[in-house]
C-alpha cells in the first residue's frame, strides 16, 4: 500500500508499505499401494525452533479427503510435519518432512503409509489334504507377547481356532510370528516336527503357514 505523509514544513512524503502474503500448508495421507486418501491420522506440526505451530498443541488430524490445511503461515518459516498416530492396521511412519513456506504460495508435504500385513494358517490331514475345522493354535511374537485378535482390542491370549475350511486368517499384523499348534481334533495327532513354525510377516504382506495332522490308524 502507499501512503501519503505530511513533513513538518508542509512537504509531502511518500510511504510504500509491502505486505508479504501469508503461505498456506497442506499435509496429504495416503494408502502407498492403493494411493487412496486416509481420513484420522493425526500429526504434529513445528516450526524450526521447536515451536509447535497452531492450537491444539500443534496437532492436526487428516479429514476424510486425506488433508490437513494451515492456513496464515509467516512466509520464510520452516514448518516441519511428523506423524503421531496412525490408523489401525496401517505402519506408522514417522520421518518427519519439512518445507519452508513461500509468501501467497500453497504447498504441499505428501505421506503414505504402508497397511499391515496377514498371516494365513491351513490346517490339512495329511493324507486326503481335506481341511480340518477347530484345531487350536497359539500365537506369539518373536519377543514374547501374544497376537491379539483385532488390532489387540481383542485378548484372546494368542489362542486361534481353524475354521470350516481349516484356516486362521489374521490381518493387520507385521514382524516375526510365531506359531504354535496346541490341540488337534479327536482322531488325528500332532506333527512334533512341524508343531511349531516362525515366520516373519511384512508391511502389505501376505503370508501363509500350512500345517498337517495325520489320522490316527
Amino acid at each position: 500500500s502507499t501512503n501519503v505523509v505530511i513533513g513538518p514544513n508542509g512537504d509531502t512524503q511518500t510511504v510504500v508499505i509491502t505486505n508479504s502474503k501469508a503461505g498456506s500448508l497442506i499435509i496429504d495421507k495416503r494408502d502407498s499401494l492403493t494411493g487412496e486418501p486416509l481420513e484420522g491420522v493425526t500429526f504434529l506440526v513445528t516450526d524450526s525452533s521447536g515451536a509447535v505451530v497452531g492450537p491444539s498443541n500443534g496437532e492436526y488430524i487428516t479429514d476424510e479427503a486425506g488433508r490437513i490445511v494451515i492456513d496464515g503461515l509467516e512466509p520464510g518459516i520452516t514448518v516441519t510435519a511428523r506423524e503421531i498416530k496412525t490408523l489401525e492396521g496401517y505402519v506408522l511412519d514417522g520421518a518427519p518432512k519439512s518445507i519452508e513456506i513461500k509468501a501467497g504460495e500453497v504447498q504441499t508435504l505428501r505421506f503414505y503409509n504402508e497397511a499391515k500385513g496377514t498371516l494365513v494358517i491351513r490346517k490339512l490331514d495329511s493324507v486326503t489334504k481335506e481341511p480340518l475345522p477347530g484345531v487350536e493354535f497359539e500365537l506369539t511374537y518373536a519377543d514374547g507377547g501374544y497376537v491379539d485378535a483385532d488390532n489387540g482390542h481383542l485378548s484372546s491370549k494368542g489362542l486361534y481356532t481353524t475354521d470350516q475350511n481349516g484356516e486362521i486368517r489374521i490381518s493387520g499384523v507385521t514382524g516375526t510370528i510365531v506359531v504354535k499348534e496346541t490341540k488337534t481334533i479327536e482322531g488325528y495327532t500332532i506333527d512334533e516336527a512341524t508343531r511349531i513354525q516362525t515366520v516373519e510377516v511384512n508391511p502389505e504382506d501376505t503370508q501363509t503357514l500350512t500345517f498337517y495332522n495325520d489320522p490316527i490308524g
